[in-house]
């Protein structure tokens, strides 16, 4: 997301699409019923600046002001060399998780241990910290195996899971994807049964099949509207979207891509909405074409299935 001038000021980090995409949530809320907004990682583009995280503030007010506004941390809000971060970059400024966890105070065991679940209606959310240690002996793998395995799917019967870093992304990028973070991780999604995996870090829209070691196990139906509907009456694997295109300037895809997993590809600023009942999630992507204009794409999932519009 991050957070641009409305004039002609100039700060250190501008990230252009913020300001429309907060004026089209905005609407949102003032039209719709939302109940919650999540937010996955690089909040602010803050990095050691600490007025700037004033200016997000204010530019996220009309919104996190009407309803819970729900992080995950990110590169930009944690990782610094010999901080203890997973990947030794010096993208945070030197902040390390202070200033977020001092603005966003989320549901987590405790200081720098970013992680934690929440319910909402019929759906189990598990946030995930990309940037803390996620391997086999770690707290937070454990934390994750427990949270995910205690879920009574009689209740809340999805599962989503989030997390900053994607597994899976057709946009290269110096650390898009790390695999070491896919081959201890990716499993634990396909036997707690995840339905639905969101991810930020790259900037753009991508969403995949229903998918394991990059492999389709399962594709969608399309019907004539352009609707495609995920069967998760008979579940195979979870689906995968990075959602990362709310502000920061974007990365373009490049031509010719061949990864047969990749269904839907858009490098536009824009959100992703999602109503969930107990049988299925109507999840919509909208899109702000040059800032302004809206393009509605929507895909979706239901118990029986998941749609996206």
């Amino acid at each position: 997301m991050g957070k641009a001038p409305r004039d002609s000021s100039v700060e250190h980090y501008i990230q252009p699409g913020s300001l429309s995409v907060i004026e089209a949530m905005t609407d949102d809320i003032n039209s719709r019923n939302v109940d919650s907004i999540f937010h996955i990682g690089d909040i602010s583009y803050a990095t050691g600046f600490l007025v700037e995280w004033d200016f997000f503030l204010h530019q996220i007010n009309p919104i996190s002001s009407r309803v819970s506004y729900m992080t995950a941390i990110g590169n930009h809000e944690r990782e610094y060399i010999d901080s203890g971060s997973v990947y030794i970059l010096a993208d945070s400024g030197g902040e390390v998780g202070v200033p977020y966890e001092t603005y966003f105070p989320m549901p987590t065991p405790a200081k720098d241990k970013p992680w934690y679940s929440i319910e909402q209606g019929s759906v189990h959310i598990t946030m995930i910290s990309t940037e803390h240690d996620w391997t086999k002996n770690s707290e937070q793998y454990q934390w994750m195996k427990k949270d995910m395995a205690s879920v009574d799917r009689s209740k809340t019967p999805w599962l989503i899971f989030m997390g900053h870093r994607p597994m899976y992304t057709s946009a290269p990028g110096f650390l898009s994807v790390d695999e070491k973070f896919i081959d201890k991780v990716e499993p634990l999604l396909l036997a707690s049964i995840v339905d639905l995996a969101l991810f930020g870090h790259v900037h753009n829209y991508e969403r995949t099949c229903s998918i394991y070691k990059s492999q389709c196990m399962k594709l969608p139906c399309k019907d004539e509207a352009g609707i495609y509907t995920y069967d998760h009456s008979n579940y195979s694997a979870p689906v995968q979207a990075i959602i990362g295109m709310a502000g920061f300037s974007l990365d373009k895809f490049p031509s010719g891509i061949n990864n047969s997993w990749s269904l839907s590809r858009h490098s536009e600023y824009g959100s992703l909405r999602a109503h969930a009942t107990r049988t299925d999630i109507k999840l919509e992507v909208s899109m702000y074409e040059n800032l302004r204009i809206a393009l509605h794409t929507v895909r979706h999932l239901r118990m029986d299935s998941m749609t996206f519009i």
